[in-house]
């Protein structure tokens, strides 16, 4: 038989569940507590080592700053300034150091004559049949493998690597830039395929408020396929651009100068770095250590375009004298400096599958360390089909 179970009994029963369910509630929210405290203090002690990493750091890179500016070596000094100015998010780190006065006698360098006209006598347009040596090198070392009249280069320097492409036939050289002119500009692999280009670099300098590399307005004198924009601004630092011969003109250009010299293609930047076969004297140029992008034309008409990585490990980056002795040993004789640091790309359609995946445009140099992506950009070197 049964034992009948009375009220009292259930009801002393349930309060010793609700007693017992409340203890492991307690329990569950306690070792919950406690596991929230433990990663607290773990992520605690790793915002501090971070915090702590940060100041020594810090005062670490302030000490040698102040020991390069204040130290016994100007020249280092010099570049260590320079390098600073040609950033967009340093440019206040010299101003720690050093009075405005003492900024402005570093920073000042000799005024460079202007008045410079390119010689077209100097370049004979062979558009790749130079003359080669047995071993099938042209004048310059180099050597069209695939024959299709774009040769790849890398070059190593002190401190730096980069990578030069050499386009035989000048007439394949031209600038491409968006859809519409202003608003918000492309990146380089966009406007290849765009163009169903080669490949190309960076051109001319451009607006970019707030530096967020979405520019699309480019500044200074601007021609593209023979349409002149920005003509009222002058050049700026410097022009190079090509006429419709196929031959490089670099210069300190005007509206009437663009005309005059019949150009179809061109950006404003610089400086000059070589003219009619003599390179800029070093006293007229002041330069850091950074990515840097140039164009320059040899004496058989072949088109030079340079990128050299920058602001990196295995690159930190080149001087405008680099560029230039680069540029001289490959037989140059016209070339200008174009937008450097962030903006410096070389990119590649690279049809036999080298690099990645056939067919595709791949990026060829290396961004710098606190890029994260291309910049857009109104104006590019572009290599045709």
């Amino acid at each position: 038989m049964k034992k009948r179970i009375s009220e009292t009994e259930i009801n002393d029963r349930i309060d010793i569940d609700e007693t017992y369910d409340e203890a492991a509630e307690a329990e569950a929210r306690r070792e919950k507590k406690l596991k929230r405290r433990k990663r607290q203090r773990v992520w605690d002690r790793i915002a501090g080592f971070i915090i702590i990493s940060g100041i020594i750091i810090g005062c670490a890179c302030l000490t040698l700053e102040y020991i390069i500016v204040k130290g016994p070596s100007p020249a280092l000094r010099d570049i260590f300034i320079s390098t600073m100015d040609e950033t967009r998010r340093f440019k206040f780190i010299p101003q720690i150091f050093l009075t405005a006065d003492e900024l402005k006698e570093i920073r000042s360098v000799e005024e460079m004559d202007k008045d410079i006209t390119t010689d077209t006598s100097l370049i004979t347009i062979q558009a790749g049949e130079a003359a080669q040596t047995d071993d099938g090198k042209d004048a310059y070392g180099l050597v069209d493998d695939d024959g299709d009249g774009i040769i790849f280069t890398d070059i190593k320097g002190n401190g730096f690597v980069g990578y030069m492409i050499t386009v035989l036939d000048p007439s394949r050289v031209f600038v491409g830039m968006p859809d519409s002119y202003g608003g918000v500009g492309l990146t380089l692999q966009e406007l290849v395929n765009k163009y169903g280009a080669e490949g190309g670099i960076n051109a001319g300098g451009f607006k970019d408020d707030g530096g967020g590399g979405f520019g699309g307005i480019p500044e200074g004198i601007t021609v593209i396929n023979g349409e002149i924009y920005n003509g009222g601004d002058g050049s700026l630092n410097g022009f190079a651009g090509f006429d419709k011969e196929g031959i490089l003109h670099v210069g300190y250009f005007e509206y009437d100068d663009i005309i005059a010299t019949g150009i179809v293609n061109g950006v404003s930047f610089g400086p000059i770095l070589i003219s009619n076969g003599e390179p800029t004297p070093s006293e007229y140029l002041t330069s850091g250590v950074n990515p840097r992008t140039a164009i320059a034309q040899r004496a058989d008409g072949a088109v030079i375009m340079l990128v050299i990585d920058g602001r990196q490990l295995h690159s930190i980056g080149a001087k405008y004298q680099d560029v230039i002795d680069i540029l001289m040993d490959y037989g140059a004789v016209n070339a200008c400096n174009m937008d450097g640091g962030s903006s410096s790309i070389m990119v590649y359609r690279d049809t036999y599958g080298l690099i990645g995946e056939a067919g595709t445009v791949q990026v060829i140099n290396s961004y710098s360390l606190l890029q994260e992506r291309p910049r857009k950009m109104p104006t590019f070197w572009m290599v045709a089909p």
